[in-house]
């Protein structure tokens, strides 16, 4: 059919998805669609804020005949008209049918789609909607699917690919909210195109809330336009939730009140997969370490500063364990003024789970952005090129992660922050620039004063009362302390005075304590994650002295000699 013929309602300004799915239809580009992501949320419409699907009967499809289709309620349409013409065109295969038993229309699959088919490849000005798809043709291996679903599978890549279709004014629409929970042989189909509904940005918020925060009379401590910039990461349906709650609320809507619930709506919406983290220290609490925090103090106003184009993209921890990569992290996320998130276990068992974990929370870090990301235990959690017998779960996460830390548009507005005491297991292609830039190599302390000035640290930072003025046993201790071990020993020292009836811990208590203290680990691991750490280092001015003076071929040599020495 000639282009011309192709048409799609274009009454009034549509959202930006709206109008790529129309402009591709009416270019004759596409006749099926994927909609994915934020699909369950109101949209803005001629008429207010309503459902997608209304939205698509509504305004977009106005001038179709709809059918649309779930597992749950079975067909559906937008009148008694396509009803009939419905019923009609089933009547060439089955004359018994008629519009009585219409509500008797199956609601199975195998048994819909049939119906749905030659409805769509016989009449004319049809749009199929189809919701949960994922629920219909999930993910996974097609050994795996059943005798339906395969037969499922193949009716959609032959709606796709028929020629009828292209000789007809009909479109079809799939809809799900992740992308990754629909079989890849539809979601990647040439045929079809993606179109992701985002999240609503800053300005879409604002009108949202100026258009309806006066039907919920409340008192407010921030004007509406702090509240649209605070509320980065929800949607419409979020928002209004919110302002519902504030209303029953004595205290009205408090910056409080919209922190703690925004963390609350995304961990759920997320289900464990991030965690919001609310770091209480900045760089100025962190004991030792001075070369580390001064060069992050320079990142943290440059961000704080909005100079985007000089931000890192990401930046690598690396050390030995305990030499508190993480806390540093925190401190340098609270110094940035960001919100900050930390990647949980989004690994999953069940097939393409895991893909759609991930492609769920980095969609959330782009609506919530600027935002620092944590990823602890980073060697582990990102998987790598070896797919290592788990059908390419593993390469496809390292996939989508690479790509996400290496997307310029990401400059300034998602900043990673990887920590690992192997940065050696670390794949290179996430450590290389342009991704991970800064590499921060982190050591245990190697003066007195390190020493003294972590072990003050930690009695601030545990609210330690004592009467030391003695602080030797720590910092001419003749053991290789690292960080977490002096607050170990601080804490301990706690103990042993609240055991002699003492609130202030004395100097014969650190004496003690010290002088009983051994470090569990294995020296030979710690030798080894220091060389590999002093070897994955950018900044050479940051190394203890005694590294500077190795060369890189002493130094490779000496990791070679100690890798298969550790587990």
């Amino acid at each position: 059919m000639p282009n011309g013929q192709h048409s799609l309602s274009t009454a009034g300004k549509l959202p930006r998805w709206a109008e790529e799915l129309a402009l591709k239809y009416r270019a004759g580009e596409a006749s099926h669609f994927l909609l994915h992501h934020n699909v369950y949320d109101l949209i803005r419409a001629r008429s207010g804020y309503v459902s997608l699907l209304t939205f698509l009967q509504k305004e977009l499809l106005g001038n179709k005949g709809i059918v649309a289709y779930n597992r749950s309620e079975g067909l559906t349409f937008d009148s008694d008209e396509t009803l009939r013409q419905f019923v009609a065109h089933q009547r060439v295969a089955d004359p018994l049918m008629n519009v009585s038993a219409a509500s008797q229309l199956p609601r199975d699959p195998a048994k819909a789609l049939p119906l749905i088919e030659r409805f769509l490849f016989y009449a004319d000005k049809v749009a199929v909607i189809i919701n949960f798809v994922e629920t219909i043709l999930p993910a996974g291996e097609m050994t795996y699917l059943s005798g339906d679903e395969r037969n499922t599978l193949v009716a959609l890549q032959r709606w796709m690919t028929h020629p009828r279709l292209l000789e007809t004014d009909n479109l079809v629409i799939l809809i799900a909210e992740s992308v990754s929970d629909v079989h890849q042989r539809i979601r990647e189909n040439s045929r079809l195109v993606n179109i992701k509904i985002p999240y609503p940005d800053e300005a879409e918020r604002l009108e949202y809330l100026s258009e309806n925060i006066k039907a919920y009379p409340m008192r407010m401590e921030m004007h509406v336009n702090q509240l649209a910039a605070m509320t980065s990461g929800l949607n419409f349906i979020h928002l209004r939730g919110l302002l519902r709650a504030a209303v029953i609320s004595d205290d009205g809507l408090t910056f409080n009140d919209v922190r703690a619930k925004k963390k609350e709506i995304i961990e759920a919406e997320c289900a464990g997969l991030i965690e919001f983290t609310d770091p209480k220290f900045g760089l100025d609490t962190v004991g030792g370490l001075k070369a580390a925090k001064d060069y992050l103090k320079d990142i943290a106003e440059v961000i704080k500063q909005g100079n985007r184009e000089e931000a890192p993209m990401g930046i690598l921890f690396s050390g030995p364990v305990g030499t508190g990569k993480t806390f540093l992290a925190e401190c340098f996320a609270k110094d940035c003024g960001l919100n900050v998130v930390e990647f949980k276990n989004f690994r999953d068992k069940w097939v393409g789970s895991t893909e759609a974990n991930l492609e769920k929370i980095l969609n959330l870090l782009q609506a919530l952005s600027p935002i620092v990301v944590l990823i602890d235990e980073a060697d582990a959690a990102l998987g790598n090129r070896d797919s290592g017998g788990d059908s390419g779960v593993d390469q496809r996460v390292f996939s989508k992660i690479a790509a996400a830390m290496s997307n310029t548009e990401n400059r300034g507005r998602i900043l990673w922050i990887l920590m690992t005491s192997r940065p050696d297991l670390l794949p290179i292609d996430l450590k290389r620039q342009g991704r991970a830039e800064e590499h921060i190599s982190l050591f245990y302390p190697e003066t007195e004063e390190d020493r003294l000035e972590i072990a003050t640290a930690m009695a601030r930072k545990n609210k330690i009362r004592n009467t030391i003025d003695d602080w030797t046993p720590i910092t001419k201790n003749l053991l290789h302390l690292s960080g977490a071990d002096i607050e170990s020993i601080i804490i301990r020292t706690r103990r042993v005075a609240r055991q002699a009836g003492r609130t202030e811990v004395t100097n014969d208590d650190l004496k003690e304590v010290a002088t009983e203290f051994t470090p569990a680990r294995d020296e030979v691991a710690v030798e080894y994650q220091e060389l590999v750490a002093a070897r994955e280092a950018t900044t050479r001015s940051m190394l203890p002295e005694r590294f500077r003076q190795i060369s890189s071929a002493d130094l490779s040599q000496r990791i070679d000699e100690l890798r298969l020495m550790v587990r």
